[in-house]
């Protein structure tokens, strides 16, 4: 296996991934402020921060490094009011109940923030848009996930607390949707990563036609003997 390795769409297909990162990276979620007198409706926070690895775990235990790099959603986020482009805020990543969207300006990102996907919400005056602002403000609920598919992204091997790990860069991805969320620590049952299943395989495979090309050297090395 290289030590670098670039996969995109054109290698596979196209799979959304869910990512909770809050416990990890300290971003949590808030009732932002408002005028004096008034009360706020929106919340905000960070969804994820750029080029800030987390120690991620898959189904069957494997452990790698993961970041979202900056600059990832931009494109995303360009023509995020095109119709069937737009991205949803959700509560729960439950589409049965839509906080904000982008097409009608109720989400919004903050593409100036090179820290991280900063947003906001305007809650809908409904009965799980209250919810969401009292369990925000009483910090019942202080973090979110955000979905994406991954368009590009590049796998290397670093050093990480003195282990030798493979690290994934999300280079390239399309944001569907941010969701406040009751639990924010993520699942890893829930971690679908085929960009790692396949870079295992790769190394497996490279793994196994290195011992054949050490086995056939070693067969010319017995074959020469012999004819000495």
């Amino acid at each position: 296996m290289p030590e670098n390795n670039t996969h995109s769409t054109e290698d596979a297909a196209e799979i959304q991934e869910r990512r909770n990162y809050v416990a990890y990276q300290g971003i949590p979620l808030e009732v932002r402020a408002a005028a004096e007198g008034e009360e706020s409706r929106t919340i905000g926070g960070y969804a994820v921060k750029y080029n800030t690895p987390v120690v991620i775990t898959d189904r069957w235990g494997d452990k790698y490094l993961e970041e979202i790099a900056a600059g990832c959603f931009d494109e995303s986020l360009s023509r995020c009011k095109e119709n069937g482009s737009e991205i949803k805020a959700l509560w729960n990543h439950d589409t049965s109940r839509p906080l904000g969207s982008t097409k009608t300006d109720t989400l919004r990102f903050n593409m100036g923030d090179t820290t991280g996907l900063n947003y906001d919400i305007d809650l809908p005056n409904n009965t799980w848009g209250n919810d969401v602002r009292e369990s925000v403000k009483r910090g019942d609920v202080d973090g979110s996930s955000f979905g994406f598919i991954c368009l590009e992204d590049k796998w290397s091997k670093v050093q990480h607390e003195g282990e030798e790990m493979y690290k994934r860069s999300v280079v390239k991805a399309e944001l569907l949707e941010v969701s406040p969320c009751t639990f924010p620590a993520y699942d890893s049952s829930q971690i679908n990563c085929r960009s790692f299943e396949r870079m295992k395989a790769d190394t497996k495979e490279e793994k196994r036609l290195e011992e054949l090309r050490k086995e056939a050297r070693l067969l010319e090395i017995a074959d020469e003997n012999n004819k000495e």
